[in-house]
């Protein structure tokens, strides 16, 4: 979309209110962490998961009225924007839509094992992003029914003690392995034994870099992603990297140095204002990585601006035009974040899961 000077300024101040407003909730609620925010559960309900994290619904109290104008605001450009024809749009199958999710203690998350198959199986999903949990044959089996799997090799974002819980390729744990200093030197550990778990796992069909960029200012070093690359290869080339980037960081940093050790990019909205400018951000993501696939994520918490429920004809929106550059041979397929969402904003899971349903 693009916006007039008067349209820019009006949706800039509506976003600067709600980050103040941010800012001091976080300030006077520490207790309230990241991603932990849910809509209120209805009368009666029953948690039936002992190992959920099941958040707060105070949050969304605390960001009011502040969000509630923004979103006003978001609808009411979103509603000048035409519709994209369907004629121009593919459909959403099994071999280009998947599920993210994994064990995680975090952001209202589960320590279930299953976790990632309740969510994948809700959605009708044939393929699934294995993350957090642990690299082994017990999750390799317990996901070894969909169609591909892709698993997480990187320490960021991991479960603890999930990253070093695992016998690698070379015999070792990776805490045996690890001296002061090596943070990551897991990584490559993880990557080479998934592709050896690939000979045993067909299914497997990748490795998924979580926030590739996040703590890199200028650009993007690339030892770390070399030897995650080459380590992911030894045992099968026909694996591919996947790495998570955000339309936030595209043009503020330089990833030239990492182009060889990424497959394909997960492009991730991290701020919902974003979306209404989804081509040029499309466009920019192809700036910045020439010629590579893109895997469009979608998130039904939005975690930027109100670390709350994203708008869902936001996301309705955003499905459509992944659908248009499906189309086009741009985009490769969604990935929806996710599996622990779907209790924590029901609503928002519910149309996205009729969306796949009757698109």
């Amino acid at each position: 979309m693009k916006f007039s000077p008067e349209e820019r300024q009006r949706l800039n101040i509506a976003i600067e209110r709600l980050v103040q407003k941010h800012k001091k909730m976080r300030k006077a609620h520490p207790e309230l962490k990241l991603g932990e925010a849910a809509a209120p559960a209805p009368e009666g309900y029953v948690e039936d998961d002992p190992l959920r994290n099941c958040g707060n619904s105070e949050w969304q109290k605390l960001i009011e009225p502040e969000n509630s104008e923004l979103d006003k605001i978001l609808l009411e450009y979103l509603a000048e924007i035409p519709k994209v024809p369907a004629e121009k749009m593919a459909k959403l199958t099994g071999d280009n839509t998947w599920v993210w999710g994994g064990p995680t203690p975090y952001w209202g998350g589960t320590m279930a094992d299953d976790t990632l198959v309740r969510g994948a199986d809700y959605f009708n999903a044939d393929n699934v992003v294995y993350v957090y949990g642990p690299t082994d044959d017990k999750m390799m089996t317990m996901h070894s029914k969909y169609k591909r799997m892709l698993c997480q090799v990187n320490s960021q974002c991991r479960t603890p003690g999930a990253q070093n819980n695992f016998t690698g390729a070379t015999g070792k744990t990776a805490d045996n392995l690890r001296t002061p200093g090596e943070k990551n030197f897991a990584d490559a550990e993880n990557a080479e034994y998934l592709s050896k778990l690939s000979l045993q796992y067909p299914n497997i069909a990748g490795a998924m870099c979580d926030d590739v960029s996040t703590y890199f200012e200028k650009i993007v070093l690339p030892e770390p992603f070399e030897a995650r690359y080459k380590a992911l290869k030894k045992f099968n080339d026909k694996l591919r990297m996947y790495g998570v980037i955000y339309v936030h960081e595209l043009g503020t940093k330089d990833y030239s140095l990492i182009q060889p050790y990424m497959d394909v990019v997960n492009l991730w909205f991290w701020n919902k204002d974003e979306i209404l400018e989804y081509d040029e951000n499309i466009e920019l993501c192809r700036k910045n990585f020439p010629g590579k696939p893109i895997l469009q994520g979608i998130f039904l918490h939005e975690y930027g601006r109100a670390d709350s429920g994203n708008v869902p004809e936001l996301l309705v929106y955003q499905l459509d035009k992944a659908r248009e550059y499906i189309a086009k041979g741009i985009v490769e397929g969604v990935v929806l974040l996710g599996d622990r969402e779907i209790k924590k904003w029901p609503d928002v899971a519910a149309t996205l899961k009729n969306y796949l349903e009757n698109q």
